[in-house]
C-alpha cells in the first residue's frame, strides 16, 4: 500500500504538476470532498475552507520504493520553482 505525502501549493498547482511530470515525478489530487458527488446531493453547503484546501493541495509519491535520492530529486525540482 503506497503512502501519500500531501503538500499545500499556494499558486499555480497545475504548473507544478506539469513540471513534476516533465521530471518523471508523479503527483495528483487524489481525494475530493464528498459533497462533490451526486450520491451526497452535490454541493449544498458553502465550505470556504474545504474549497481552499481542495484547490491547493497536491499529493506526492511516498512509498517503500522511494529512495533518499528520489526524495532529494523531488525536493530539488520543487525548490527550483515552477
Amino acid at each position: 500500500c503506497p503512502w501519500l505525502c500531501t503538500i499545500l501549493v499556494k499558486e499555480n498547482r497545475f504548473n507544478l504538476m506539469k513540471k513534476l511530470r516533465e521530471n518523471a515525478i508523479e503527483s495528483a489530487q487524489v481525494h475530493y470532498r464528498n459533497d462533490r458527488y451526486t450520491i451526497f446531493g452535490g454541493r449544498q453547503n458553502d465550505m470556504k475552507n474545504m474549497d481552499f484546501l481542495e484547490d491547493k493541495y497536491l499529493v506526492l509519491p511516498l512509498h517503500h520504493n522511494i529512495t533518499i535520492e528520489m526524495v532529494q530529486k523531488i525536493c530539488s525540482v520543487i525548490n527550483s520553482g515552477w
